[in-house]
This record gives structure tokens, sequence and C-alpha cells, in this order.
């Protein structure tokens, strides 16, 4: 699954709008909506905040990768 899948599938999910991931990631709405349709890859930093996020929602990243 590429990143994009992956932002979107986790939003959906966890059941938030983009707006409310974009706020728990402390990023834009309009950077989520980017990231979702493959506008903008996102930084190490912020691939790495995003998948923090995942863990302390226990997500498993390896099933996640997997997808």
């Amino acid at each position: 699954m590429s990143f994009p899948e992956q932002v979107k599938y986790i939003r959906k999910k966890l059941y938030l709008s983009q707006k409310e991931l974009a706020e728990a990631l402390n990023v834009s709405f309009s950077t989520i909506n980017r990231w979702e349709n493959s506008k903008v890859i996102p930084s190490n930093l912020a691939e790495k905040t995003f998948y923090d996020f995942c863990e302390s929602n226990f997500i498993d990243l390896e099933k996640l990768k997997e997808l």
C-alpha cells in the first residue's frame, strides 16, 4: 500500500476527517489532502510523525505496510 493509500486507510479506520487527522498530526488540512491525493510526498519527519500516530492508536505498522 502506498503512503497516500495508508493515510486515507488510517483516517477512515479511525473515523477521522482530513481536518481532524491534520490537527492530530499538527499539520494543515491541505497537507493531508495533498498526501492522500499524491500531490506531495511527505518529508521523512512528517512520515515518521504519521507512523508514530498510527502506533499510538494501536495500528500494526507491519500489517499496514503489507496491505
